[in-house]
């Protein structure tokens, strides 16, 4: 490997770990519910997802990949590019891996039934500069686990051309693995209040958010 390629994938690692840093701090062991129009949907961010969020392709397995990456170890020989996920789109990336805390407690849209080239998302979460993609958490066999949703992708892109419906995000709650109610109020969309929310989204809530 050429001096210059191995310094272009050190400065890339740099951010892949500041980036496991936020997303262990920031989403890692939560639940979050992201309220909508009067709809919501419950989001999970697994340690497992996460590098197939940086676009980089690796020698490690996905959860070693992670732990790795925030303890400050990961290599230059770890990871590698193809023509699917090349250097270029990983360092387009990289330049918003760093924002990736905003879609727990920013202003967003959710976007509904997002088309890629590849793939068909049923949900996506943007700030106009990057975008999430979430689908339905399933297992080895293709059967769906749970009601929540789990990341899947991360775009440098808003994708409203490319999904079907979008729609302010009007509050972000999270409550931690294994509380049975949310418990903390990450966003709130001004003059929205939590009162206003239908039935199906007040019984999730813990009675200090609500009052009730």
């Amino acid at each position: 490997m050429s001096k210059g390629k191995e310094q272009k994938k050190e400065r890339l690692i740099k951010t892949i770990e500041k980036a496991a840093l936020i997303y262990k701090e920031k989403m890692v062991g939560r639940h979050f519910l992201y309220v909508f129009d009067d709809r919501y949907i419950e989001v999970v961010f697994r340690e497992r997802d996460f590098m197939h969020l940086t676009g980089v392709d690796s020698t490690l397995r996905a959860e070693q990949f992670y732990k790795d990456a925030i303890r400050g170890r990961l290599k230059a020989d770890h990871i590698f590019f193809s023509k699917r996920h090349p250097y270029d789109l990983c360092a387009k990336k990289a330049s918003q891996l760093i924002n990736i805390g905003k879609v727990v407690d920013s202003e967003l849209f959710i976007l509904e039934d997002t088309t890629t080239h590849t793939f068909t998302y049923k949900f996506g979460l943007t700030d106009l500069e990057l975008t999430m993609c979430l689908s339905e958490d399933t297992d080895q066999n293709g059967n769906i686990v749970g009601d929540h949703y789990i990341a899947r992708s991360l775009r440098v892109e808003d994708c409203f051309d490319k999904s079907e419906e979008a729609f302010i995000v009007r509050f972000i709650f999270a409550r931690k693995n294994g509380e049975r109610k949310y418990s903390t109020a990450m966003y709130q969309e001004p003059n929205d209040t939590i009162l206003k929310l239908p039935t199906s989204v007040l019984e999730k809530l813990d009675d200090k958010l609500t009052g009730l």
